[in-house]
């Protein structure tokens, strides 16, 4: 189903629609390792061929943002979606703090420190419907900071330091705009730009799985829930983010839009769950009554049970459902979502958030995670007020076409 284009419902969404088929395969372990697109820097030993720069807009006609379709940066982006959405199928999202990489733990002190700006810089008092000023103070006092803590991420990683030239311009475009005082799907991106390059760079590899032979090219892996606690805790603080200092939606479509400011959570919130179904649909018939690793616990008497499916896992309509919501927010990024839409937002669910509605409508968590791919493809990567905004670097996203391994700047 394509999202791109909110569809007509005047019924309730359908809360026993029938569950899908599905091929599962399960991972042969539970780090994942990235194909050869993402392979950007695979050793100390050709850290000193690459020539990282600032970034640089470069989308400013129609003809550009058709060409950016054929470039390797567009290439990388949708590797991502497909990259994480696999490692997090089945996967609920941590409940705390693992023993993570280096290069992990390093980005999560990034986010304590934001927080704790956050709780430093007030919103400025006084009748305002948008964008609190000190917003600006706030994205100062991150400036000011942030190079030190990229810097410290990569040395924990043991990854050469040219890079934060890039990563520090995707990680500052991933909070908002300075100037506007907003925050929408183009900030978002970049974020998945920033998680992207540490990727590529072998910034969150585990150096004690990593391959011994440096020159291989072996980035050490990721896990899913490793995946999934990067960007819970990034969602978390945007949030934090958005609330203090009232930052309006950049580029919104309105009540026709997804959401005023995310799209990346329902991807993502929408592969864990589709994993678990297809997981339980590859269980042969005579053992449907074992649970897959992942499911949510079945129903009890506070549930609605037509919200669950008989192994636990809440359908696309139980977001219409509060108490299932709040169940399950932490531990599906998708439902954390809809939660912050709760929180934010009143009056009925279908007037406000009438596109989430009717993809609450959906039969099976397969295909709305395919209609979300799409539509963040049409709304996001292929509308121009959005990616015009997004910046091109020599190395992790370059504006150079894409031909199975690069090629030269237009």
């Amino acid at each position: 189903m394509d999202f791109s284009t909110p569809p007509a419902r005047s019924t309730p969404p359908r809360n026993d629609a029938p569950s899908f088929g599905a091929h599962y395969r399960a991972p042969a372990s539970d780090r994942i390792y990235p194909p050869g697109i993402a392979k950007v820097v695979f050793s100390h030993r050709i850290h000193s061929q690459l020539h990282f720069k600032s970034l640089e807009k470069r989308i400013h006609t129609a003809d550009d943002l058709t060409y950016f379709m054929s470039t390797v940066a567009y290439a990388r982006i949708q590797f991502l979606l497909s990259f994480m959405s696999s490692a997090v199928a089945a996967i609920p999202t941590p409940k705390q703090e693992d023993c993570f990489s280096p290069g992990i733990s390093g980005i999560l002190a990034i986010f304590n420190k934001l927080e704790e700006l956050i709780e430093s810089i007030p919103p400025i008092t006084g009748p305002r419907r948008f964008g609190n000023p000190a917003y600006r103070t706030w994205i100062s006092a991150v400036d000011s900071t942030i190079e030190v803590l990229i810097t410290e991420m990569l040395q924990r990683a043991d990854v050469a330091l040219d890079a934060k030239i890039e990563l520090r311009g995707y990680f500052m475009g991933s909070l908002g705009s300075f100037q506007r005082l907003d925050f929408g799907t183009g900030h978002e991106l970049n974020f998945l730009a920033f998680f992207g390059g540490c990727l590529f760079l072998g910034v969150l590899r585990d150096p004690l799985r990593a391959d011994d032979d440096p020159e291989s090219g072996d980035t050490g892996g990721i896990t899913g829930k490793e995946i999934l606690w990067v960007f819970s805790r990034y969602f978390q603080v945007i949030r934090k983010v958005v609330r203090q200092y009232n930052l309006e939606p950049a580029g919104s479509h309105g009540v026709w839009g997804l959401d005023d400011h995310f799209h990346l959570p329902y991807i993502i919130g929408a592969a864990q769950l589709r994993g678990i179904q297809e997981k339980h649909d590859s269980i042969d018939d005579g053992t449907s009554a074992t649970y897959p690793p992942g499911s949510m616990l079945p129903p009890t008497t506070k549930r609605k049970e037509n919200d669950y499916t008989t192994y636990g896992m809440p359908r696309p309509a139980a977001v219409m459902n509060r108490v299932v919501v709040d169940e399950q927010k932490d531990a599906n990024v998708y439902f954390s979502a809809i939660a912050f839409i709760y929180e934010v937002k009143k009056g009925p669910f279908f007037e406000h958030s009438p596109v989430l509605y009717d993809i609450s409508g959906v039969p099976s968590w397969s295909k709305v995670h395919t209609g979300l791919l799409r539509m963040y493809n049409a709304e996001v990567l292929g509308k121009f007020p959005v990616v015009q905004h997004f910046g091109f670097g020599g190395v992790l996203f370059p504006w150079t076409p894409f031909n199975g391994g690069g090629g030269e700047a237009r």
